[in-house]
């Protein structure tokens, strides 16, 4: 790969993380689709603490944060870190994927699922819910890419297993617990995993997304920032667990 190849992938990466993080930022589960779409385009970004419109530029922190280092230019307001983060890091995934994969159609399926996914993980941490479209686009993406591929009855019935065992797991923890232990929202990212990599991979999913789980609940509760029955949404496990397969899959043809 070439070193103006290279550049045009940071530069298109960190592009691609910059609308990730306002996606994120700008989601409200009282908006709907069609309205979170206006959210993206309508305001233009300012500055939460003085509300001066950001220049074109400076809405892009991969290049503006080290310059004006994480301040807004008119107040001086310190910014998050967390769009420059993940500029940063979708912009490093994109450069990485291009080197590794040489079939267009992959390189293109790994970074949409895998920011489908950061967006579906961001959103569920901060919100407990997974928006529908995210999880619709993931399924179809996974049955187009399949079809691509040669193995859509494995995504079809990967899509269909994957919906149907969350669902009587939720059901059955509803009857012995008696209230809600999954939402739909999981079911339906749970299915659009399957469609992405097939039947066959829902099991070392759903086991690598539970050990996760576990983890960062002892680890939590060891740290005291969670008691017993703090809830803790399980999209971004599932969303972490998902990337891993679809990546090994993908790349090693391991499942």
């Amino acid at each position: 790969m070439s070193l103006f190849t290279q550049f045009i992938a940071l530069a298109g990466g960190g592009a691609l993380g910059s609308f990730l993080s306002l996606a994120c930022v700008r989601f409200s589960p009282a908006l709907s689709p069609a309205q979170w779409f206006v959210a993206l385009c309508f305001p233009g970004s300012r500055c939460d603490c003085c509300q001066q419109h950001l220049l074109w530029h400076d809405a892009l922190p991969l290049i503006s944060w080290p310059r004006l280092k994480g301040r807004c230019r008119f107040c001086h307001h310190p910014f998050g870190a967390e769009s420059f983060i993940t500029e940063w890091l979708v912009a490093i995934l994109c450069l990485l994927v291009l080197q590794s994969f040489t079939d267009p159609a992959d390189a293109i399926f790994i970074i949409t699922a895998s920011s489908l996914l950061l967006l579906v993980a961001a959103i569920d941490r901060h919100h407990f819910c997974i928006p529908d479209p995210l999880s619709y686009l993931l399924l179809w993406l996974g049955l187009l890419h399949a079809t691509v591929t040669g193995n859509e009855t494995a995504a079809i019935w990967g899509a269909l297993s994957g919906y149907c065992t969350l669902w009587l797991l939720a059901w059955s923890y509803r009857q012995v617990r008696g209230h809600e232990g999954l939402g739909y929202g999981d079911m339906k990212l749970f299915a659009a995993l399957g469609a992405c990599c097939g039947w066959q991979a829902l099991p070392w999913i759903a086991l690598g997304s539970t050990f996760l789980a576990l983890a960062t609940i002892v680890m939590l509760q060891r740290r005291g920032i969670i008691q017993g029955k703090s809830p803790l949404p399980f999209g971004p496990f599932l969303a972490i667990a998902g990337w891993v397969t679809i990546v090994l899959q993908t790349r090693f043809t391991l499942l």
